[in-house]
């Protein structure tokens, strides 16, 4: 009864250890769009049709810019 017992906890970690495969962070990189006079539409819009990726507007100095975040690609 061991014997089995420990060749299936061995199998069992052995199936485990194959079948989770290894992943690394994709890294985020990040584009001013839109440097001043930004609508948060047509950030969203021009992120995702350039990059696709996401954008929004955030306050700049005095200004509003548009902020793209997408995936890089290396």
């Amino acid at each position: 009864m061991t014997k089995a017992s420990i060749y299936a906890f061995f199998m069992i970690i052995f199936v485990l250890g194959i079948s989770i495969q290894e992943t690394q962070g994709q890294q985020v990189c990040h584009d001013l769009a839109i440097k001043s006079n930004c609508n948060d539409g047509a950030c969203t819009n021009l992120c995702k049709l350039k990059w696709n990726g996401s954008g929004s507007c955030f306050q700049n100095q005095q200004v509003f810019s548009c902020l793209c975040n997408f995936p890089c690609k290396f």
